[in-house]
């Protein structure tokens, strides 16, 4: 089972996407110079009406700068303040361009981004290290698709209105990153039909996604499969599996969160739990998750025209969403998980050279008798007994070369791990781990801290204080030259549907919260700024 029970309460149409109109400076110029230009031309006999007009031009001036300084932050203290936001339809230059080819990479620990040759020296390159500020939006494949021809929406927007309004907040923000699912979240949106059969609609709302990302200058993590729902999950594909046996009774329907087996009896979890294990050994169900990876890695963007493997503004492939085999029950269930790793890490670096590849998990350590050889962390820095059965196992998960960097998520609710001693230690270890034997950046890729009530937002400061030790553990560990390299929260829905029940892990743009997101990326950004270097042949 998965203590702590499901991400309740999750309305996934709801994201509040900032959307203030601001006025760049060329804009502001051509409002105040009719009045610059009449007074000049009253500027005849007197030297008074010349002095008038110098002094109402020097106010005038006076304002442009004063605007400037408050909306452009020529000042530090403008600056860490909360960012103008555009509407979708003022043009925005992304604060990280995405050029073409201009893929990401791993190299000597970080996250590098190859730039331009260095002007007068050969063959050198300079590159900056990039740190990770972003969120998670799992549902955008749906979100997409919805219209206001069918759906009672925000303001009559469309989901991709919305998707673009959020891209564009999140760049002006500074944030850099969005994760998010590249299969069907919803059935009644399908991404994948049936094996080898999938809705074009579907495929398009990932297409827009990867589209208006690079415009924005947002690169996106994208996952191949959950762990937890039935459409677009594991159990789906053993269940479309021709070599899987027959399924001899109806799964349980998904609710709102995450699945699990609470209010199950004996009988039905353990069916459930024995034939989720088998998506990682059945060849039918491995194959049918090959066939998705290859439709997406070899799909040709229907926007830009760009084939996704060879689209800089995918940063990286997550292979699952939090993987389950859980060995309380499934004999070898820790070596079942492992060589699915491998081989499907492997497999995607084949099809696709240019990207990064991880796994996805939330980083347990695993218990006597794991795949690790030497240090396999800690247990008891594990949030219960119960994460040492789950089949992962943080060090061999992402030991393989096929494997470029490592994840963790952390959830103090769903863990029942309310102490910010634990959520440090938790944070650390793995932290060291990465640098110490893996040797490979790692990110707190989901983490998250829910409302009790999310309408009246009465406990934010309990968020807030979540947010700000990610923040200050990322930043310092930054500086120090450590193996951390970023953080995506959980999570930031697009406000789209009008009714739709507040979720309560998501961010209003006007929260407190926001505000610590909006600063960290902008110490991230500074750290990345100062810290360009020559890559070589980093291409």
């Amino acid at each position: 089972t998965r203590p702590g029970g499901a991400r309740d309460g999750w309305a996934r149409d709801r994201i509040d996407p900032l959307a203030t109109m601001t006025m760049d400076t060329e804009e502001a110029e051509a409002i105040l110079a009719p009045d610059w230009d009449r007074s000049r031309r009253r500027r005849k006999k007197k030297v008074l009406v010349a002095l008038a007009a110098t002094a109402v031009g020097v106010l005038a001036l006076a304002s442009v700068l004063a605007f400037l300084q408050v909306f452009q932050g020529w000042d530090e203290g403008a600056r860490l303040a909360p960012s103008p936001q555009p509407s979708p339809s003022v043009e925005v230059a992304p604060r990280w361009p995405i050029e073409p080819g201009q893929f990401a990479a791993v190299r000597g620990g970080d996250f590098v981004l190859a730039g331009r040759p260095v002007e007068g020296e050969g063959n050198e390159t300079d590159c900056r290290p990039l740190y990770l500020t972003g969120w998670n939006a799992w549902d955008i494949a749906r979100a997409a698709r919805i219209s206001p021809r069918n759906h009672k929406t925000v303001g009559g927007e469309t989901g991709k209105e919305a998707l673009e309004a959020q891209l564009a907040a999140a760049n002006a923000a500074g944030l850099n990153v969005v994760r998010a699912w590249a299969h069907t979240v919803d059935p009644s949106y399908p991404v994948m039909r049936s094996p080898g059969v999938y809705d074009e609609a579907g495929l398009d709302a990932i297409d827009f996604l990867l589209d208006r990302a690079n415009k924005h200058g947002v690169r996106v993590i994208l996952s191949f499969v959950d762990n937890w729902k039935y459409a677009g999950g594991v159990d789906q594909m053993v269940d479309f599996s021709p070599t899987a046996p027959a399924r001899t009774g109806a799964r349980p329907e998904d609710e709102t969160g995450d699945f699990d087996q609470i209010g199950l009896n004996e009988t039905a979890k353990e069916y459930e739990v024995k034939r989720h294990a088998l998506f990682f050994t059945d060849e039918g169900a491995r194959e049918v998750y090959k066939g998705h990876v290859r439709e997406l890695l070899e799909r040709v963007n229907s926007y830009s025209g760009v084939v996704y493997k060879e689209d800089p503004t995918i940063f990286a492939w997550n292979l699952i969403n939090e993987p389950r085999c859980e060995s309380w029950l499934v004999e070898g269930c820790e070596g079942r998980l492992q060589g699915w790793i491998e081989e499907m890490s492997a497999y995607v670096k084949l099809l696709d050279p240019n990207h990064l590849v991880t796994v996805g998990g939330e980083g347990f350590y695993a218990g006597p008798g794991s795949n690790s050889e030497g240090p396999t962390g800690d247990l008891s820095a594990n949030p219960a007994d119960w994460a040492a059965k789950t089949g992962q196992d943080f060090v061999a998960n992402h030991a393989p070369e096929s494997i470029d960097f490592a994840t963790i998520h952390l959830w103090p609710d769903n863990w029942n791990q309310s102490s910010t001693a634990f959520q440090e230690e938790w944070i650390r270890s793995h932290a060291e781990l990465a640098s110490s034997v893996l040797k490979k950046p790692v990110i707190v890729q989901e983490f998250g801290k829910k409302l009790a009530d999310p309408e009246t937002r009465g406990d934010l400061g309990e968020r807030d204080s979540v947010y700000e030790m990610v923040n200050k553990l990322v930043e310092s560990d930054v500086e120090e030259g450590g193996s951390l390299k970023g953080s995506l929260f959980w999570n930031w829905e697009i406000d789209l549907l009008i009714g739709a029940t507040e979720d309560p892990y998501t961010l209003r743009p006007e929260d407190s919260t926001f505000d610590l997101v909006r600063s960290h990326a902008l110490r991230m950004q500074n750290l990345s700024e100062s810290r360009s270097f020559d890559c070589g042949d980093l291409k």
